[in-house]
């Protein structure tokens, strides 16, 4: 995987803007397994996690779905095939997951649920074939 350091300085747009990059995949570091889709036939899902206080997010793999992950509230222990030791998850933390990320989360708090925001590369399965017979 990628070993750049994030956050990256944080630069102004203009006047009025300023952006810091927090975690980036690199396309080409991405391995699509045999028999997926490419990575250009996917789609882009955008999806809010929230995991309840004291619960889990379920042991999963990021093999075939490459995903940059933004906490926005809570705080959560990562378990991961990746690390030796416990990753911590705190509000504004961003990751970067995919080819043999296998990982696990718990939600730290008895309180405050843990709100993740999701982007990752859907791999929907094969491609329709086209009727031609006017099916």
């Amino acid at each position: 995987m990628n070993n750049e350091i994030y956050p990256k300085e944080t630069i102004a747009l203009n006047d009025d803007e300023i952006s810091t990059e927090l975690a980036a995949i690199n396309m080409a570091d991405i391995v699509v397994p045999e028999g997926a889709k490419p990575l250009l036939e996917r789609r882009m899902r955008c999806r809010l996690l929230e995991c309840h206080p004291g619960k889990i997010v379920a042991l999963h793999s990021h093999k075939n779905r490459p995903a940059l992950l933004y906490v926005l509230q809570g705080s959560g222990e990562e378990h991961s095939n990746q690390f030796n030791e416990i990753r911590i998850w705190k509000e504004g933390d961003c990751f970067a997951e995919f080819n043999d990320t296998e990982h696990w989360i718990k939600n730290r708090s008895d309180v405050i649920p843990l709100r993740v925001l999701t982007f990752d590369l859907i791999d929907d399965g094969p491609t329709p074939t086209k009727c031609e017979s006017g099916c």
